[in-house]
């Protein structure tokens, strides 16, 4: 129990709270964790009646109620100099000291492998203490169960969560101002812990429920007991290295439409009718909600993040919100795939609506507007959809992002004379920030947010001009490396999760290549060698079981499970999703053909870059330079004919295997030239609309332009027919989405099972405007951007260019013009770097150093 002292301090705090003086910001500063050995003064505590899920976890299944509370005091022995805290959590966890919230990064400790790492994250809480010898301070933690105790870490048909109940431990160093040091850490002494405060619940798919009528943790001590210790987590703690969470209020989104509806019309057996549409609002004025009323709220932009309200209610009112994506259309029709009325939100593709991605706030008692932001999850959405069981009055809202990409991290910026092009590449650029939280994930709105590894490598380039992804990726590849499997096969999803990594979800070829694909990338990008010492070991047990196995479909099917994602969401014959790789007794013969030449190329293509990694770290690279020729050797006999024709027939009527073939250099002489011959009339035959899927989309507008096709490229960026990227952007989407068609405006949604509108895969096509149309790319030769290729190949289409990039050599600009008959391009190359310099239209180039240099053709 507490003492008088400490009780008295607890009283003083809660007046504090009550008159608003309290937790009103962030305090404390992120700094370098400790030694590793101080853990060793602590231990990881738990409530001891804490709730805990039981009996079989499939989709829907919610994580345990309850917000779980630690709570110390700590009487200063001296006058304090310094404070820091080092914390980890079982759990999404708050730091608060002396009731003031500690630190800018938001869901601590984020999304790792559950049982292998967990990430400390340490601050420098010298600003929230009480430095005064003999001073009480109290130290606490909130934890809820997010990315332990819920469904994205538990596989369907576990019996209860992979982590049973939330933990929190900490050491706090105090240094005083005599110079010595002490150490405090979590016990089960010290600490009290219980299940108190607003958050009624809290998890990552499941949103959050908030009590404001409940006072915070650390004002309950009555609701605080003895805590026990708990010993489910025996990985190890590692020190925050990247991929930290961050709100981001400088891009908060204003609603753009707000209404109240409250009857339909037109309902029928086929149809849910269409809302009647009682009032509209503009942004800025006071929005009133009354009982049986639903408020519909669009932020005009889909996004990872959640809504930030300043709202007011009498006591013991109940607001729900629910988010999503979409509004339903065209009368609510059942045949386009609606699940309400024309103008109600569209919930379907959410996959468990009814029991997922929602809030439920309880007004407290005042007669103030008060503001709420749910701090212990996050959406995926553009609209948002309320309720009340009593009048509310709205006074201001707004959606704040939630992202790994913190402001200070953007660096590139490009733009067109195209409307559409422009509208393209802000949708790239918000599917990264709604996709690189914590983990690359695929999307950041339904029952998934998971990190799967073909995502992540196919956008990985992509990413790093628009932003500073280089510690994010270090902190990632140690979730890819904690989830390779013992053979050395990397897995389709890390870190661990609900699916995708399991002992048959491994070497799924452009999946596990991840593993390679991504330190190369990094590397190539930001002249870092140390993500290749960090991943080197793990690297080489992936190419060993490659070069073992001839990266074969067969030999690997113990790991791959017989099955492979390959071009995924392509249009293509041989697709997996849709199942036209599949007859009725497995794979068909073709589609294994079709996989074992896709995995013989990603054997190919990471040989290589093994080879470029080896050679810049000193390491032996003429391994990787013999498993290159032994790869494309292996290709040539295994899958084509001598006169350079696949030997799997239909192999000859798609465009990805061509384009892998050609990105190799697999063809040469009168063969090559017959290949980019049948490519060429592929896309006339396709009405100049590309068949791609995850893959090869990828690899499609580098191989074009490299293989003399640039002309095919353009017209592919301009194409607005189904599939295509402007398609997206014609029928509304303000980011990157999963399928070519995720929504069609003639026909409706698209296969709602998995139909995301914010995945950022095919976001890869702005690689190819950054490094192609606007000429700036990495030398491998000369990492880092220290060498800069300049190879820009514009067209009258885009009007102009403009491209800056903060590169880790320093800032580099591109932009272009069309004046008359000539083309005119400036370019800036920072300080000690280099660009090997070619015009449009010509094949020799020539150096230039560092300064703004201006060059014009006649075009």
């Amino acid at each position: 129990m507490m003492n008088y002292r400490q009780m008295l301090y607890c009283a003083a705090l809660a007046m504090l709270t009550a008159c608003g003086t309290a937790d009103k910001k962030n305090v404390g500063t992120l700094i370098d964790g400790f030694d590793g050995e101080a853990w060793k003064n602590s231990e990881w505590i738990s409530v001891v009646n804490a709730p805990v899920v039981t009996g079989t976890v499939n989709d829907g299944a919610r994580a345990a109620d309850g917000a779980n509370w630690f709570v110390s005091t700590l009487t200063n022995e001296n006058k304090v100099e310094r404070v820091e805290w080092m914390t980890a959590g079982l759990g999404v966890y708050d730091l608060y000291v002396n009731g003031k919230l500690i630190g800018k990064e938001v869901l601590k400790p984020g999304f790792t492998h559950p049982f292998k790492t967990k990430r400390s994250f340490t601050y420098d809480v010298t600003d929230a203490f009480d430095t005064r010898s003999g001073a009480v301070n109290q130290l606490a933690a909130q934890v809820t169960p997010g990315w332990w105790g819920d469904k994205i870490v538990t596989p369907g048909g576990s019996q209860g969560m992979y982590g049973t109940k939330c933990a929190f431990r900490g050491v706090l160093r105090v240094t005083y101002k005599d110079g010595t040091t002490r150490l405090y850490g979590t016990n089960t002494d010290t600490w009290k812990a219980g299940i108190a405060g607003p958050v009624k619940h809290a998890a990552i798919f499941d949103g959050e429920i908030y009590d404001a009528r409940e006072a915070q943790g650390f004002l309950t001590p009555a609701l605080l007991s003895k805590p026990e210790v708990n010993r489910e987590f025996q990985g190890q703690i590692r020190p925050n290295n990247g991929a930290e969470i961050y709100m981001r209020p400088d891009i908060a989104l204003a609603p753009v439409e707000a209404y109240i509806w409250q009857d339909v019309t037109g309902q029928s057996e086929e149809a849910y009718g269409k809302v009647v549409i009682k009032k509209k609002f503009k942004d800025g004025e006071a929005i009133q909600v009354n009982p049986g009323e639903n408020l519909v709220i669009d932020f005009g932009q889909n996004a990872a993040a959640v809504p930030e309200f300043l709202f007011q209610a009498k006591e013991g009112t109940k607001l729900h919100c629910v988010t999503a994506e979409l509004l339903n259309d065209g009368n609510g029709a059942k045949s386009r795939g609606m699940d309400g009325p024309e103008g109600s939100v569209h919930r379907l593709n959410l996959r468990i609506p009814d029991t997922g991605m929602m809030l439920d706030y309880t007004f407290a008692s005042g007669d103030k507007p008060v503001s709420y932001r749910p701090q212990n999850t996050f959406f995926g959405y553009r609209f948002i959809s309320i309720t009340v069981t009593e009048p509310v009055t709205i006074k201001k809202i707004r959606s704040v992002p939630v992202t790994s990409i913190a402001k200070e991290l953007e660096t590139g910026r490009i733009t067109t004379g195209n409307d559409l092009v422009n509208k393209l590449i802000s949708n790239t650029y918000w599917g990264q920030l709604s996709n690189y939280l914590s983990v690359p994930t695929d999307c950041p709105q339904r029952n998934e947010r998971l990190g799967w590894t073909a995502d992540t490598q196919v956008f990985a380039e992509t990413g790093t001009f628009f932003a500073d992804t280089k510690r994010f990726f270090h902190k990632w590849l140690q979730d890819m490396r904690d989830t390779q499997s013992p053979t050395g096969g990397y897995p389709g999803v890390a870190p661990f999760a609900q699916y995708g990594c399991g002992d048959q979800d491994m070497m799924r070829l452009g999946w596990a290549d991840a593993g390679i694909i991504v330190p190369w990338v990094v590397w190539k990008q930001f002249g870092d060698k140390k993500v290749i010492d960090e991943s080197w070991e793990s690297m080489e047990r992936f190419m060993n079981h490659v070069a073992e196995t001839k990266y074969d479909h067969n030999a690997l099917r113990s790991e791959n499970g017989n099955y492979q994602w390959a071009d995924w969401l392509s249009y293509e014959p041989l697709e997996s999703c849709s199942g036209r790789a599949f007859g009725p007794n497995g794979p068909l013969p073709e589609a294994v053909d079709y996989w074992n030449f896709l995995c013989a190329s990603y054997w190919l293509m990471d040989a290589g870059m093994m080879h470029d990694m080896a050679k810049a770290t000193g390491r032996n690279a003429s391994r990787y330079a013999s498993m290159m020729e032994e790869a494309r050797e292996y290709i040539r006999q295994q899958f084509f004919t001598s006169d350079g024709e696949f030997k799997t027939e239909i192999l000859n009527t798609m465009q990805t295997p061509a384009l892998f073939a050609l990105k190799n250099n697999i063809l040469e002489g009168a063969a090559k030239e017959r290949m980019i011959a049948r490519l060429r009339q592929n896309f006339k035959e396709h009405d100049n609309c590309l068949q791609t899927g995850f893959l090869g989309t990828s690899i499609l507008m580098g191989t074009l332009t490299e293989n003399g096709m640039s002309d095919i490229a353009y017209e592919l960026l301009f194409q607005r027919k189904n599939p295509s990227w402007l398609y997206s952007v014609d029928n509304g989407a303000t980011t990157i989405w999963e399928r070519w068609n995720s929504y069609m405006k003639d026909k409706g949604m698209g296969p709602q099972g998995m139909n995301s509108f914010n995945h950022y895969a095919y976001g890869s096509v702005c690689e190819w405007l950054w490094e192609t149309a606007a000429g700036i790319a990495a030398d491998p030769s000369q990492p880092g951007f220290r060498r800069i290729i300049m190879r820009p190949v514009p067209d009258r289409r885009l009007g102009y260019l403009t491209a800056e990039y903060k590169s880790a050599a320093g800032l580099i600009k591109s932009s272009w013009k069309y004046d008359g008959d000539t083309w005119k391009w400036t370019f800036t190359i920072p300080e000690g770097a280099t660009a090997d310099v070619t015009l449009p239209g010509e094949t020799v180039s020539k150096e230039y150093g560092s300064g703004t240099h201006s060059l014009s053709v006649k075009m």
